[in-house]
């Protein structure tokens, strides 16, 4: 290679182009493949890049899949953010719009559920408190958004509000998607029965509302 085309390969815009390579084609193989039973070389060979590459920008395939799940979680962020800039923005509307990302990001919570996990010692330190500190800053700056449009929440009700909405939407979706094992040709019980659109709508919209209350009720 000579000088001129090593630095071109080194430019950021370069950089850039082939970590976007990269996170593309992990979100490829995770829609194929939603247990995630793909290597780093599945990766590096959807992406066009030598296996070799791919490390230059990533330590392992945890800390891709982690900068996936935080490529779809800032979208996520983004669409609140959008929905809560709305004149007469409300609980409804948040839960039209974060079904309406689920929809659009099908694997988002499998790979959320996933994600957690990793961060136990599959990925670096770096990468876990990069991850961290910027969840952390985005869920603070939309917490103060939502105690703005309500004034009667305390400090940190907002960001309380939204840890509760996702640790919900975890939770229920982990409900739905491993049902309990029941005998062969055995009936489910209605009560064990989830239809995860409908009741997690209906879940937010409660938890939601249930905050603005109780600020309500806090004003003098």
């Amino acid at each position: 290679m000579t000088k001129s085309q090593l630095k071109r390969a080194l430019a950021p815009e370069h950089k850039s182009e082939r970590r976007a390579a990269i996170l593309a084609a992990a979100e490829a193989l995770i829609r194929r493949d939603p247990e995630g039973g793909f290597a780093v070389g599945d990766i590096a060979r959807r992406a066009g890049l030598a296996k070799g590459t791919v490390y230059l920008y990533f330590g392992s395939r945890e800390e891709i899949l982690l900068a996936v799940h935080d490529a779809q979680l800032g979208e996520l962020f983004a669409g609140l953010e959008a929905v809560l800039g709305q004149p007469g923005a409300d609980a409804a509307r948040v839960a039209r719009a974060v079904l309406a990302f689920l929809k659009r990001r099908a694997q988002f919570l499998r790979l959320a559920t996933n994600c957690h996990g990793a961060l136990e010692g599959s990925v670096s330190a770096q990468a876990s408190c990069a991850h961290r500190d910027t969840v952390a800053v985005r869920l603070a700056a939309l917490g103060q958004r939502i105690e703005a449009l309500h004034p009667g929440m305390r400090a940190g009700e907002g960001l309380r509000l939204l840890m509760n909405c996702y640790s919900l939407m975890l939770g229920l979706w982990q409900l739905a998607a491993s049902p309990l094992r029941v005998e062969a040709g055995a009936r489910t019980p209605a009560a064990l029965r989830i239809d995860f659109e409908t009741q997690l709508s209906a879940a937010l919209t409660d938890m939601w509302n249930a905050a603005v209350r109780r600020g309500d009720r806090s004003q003098p």
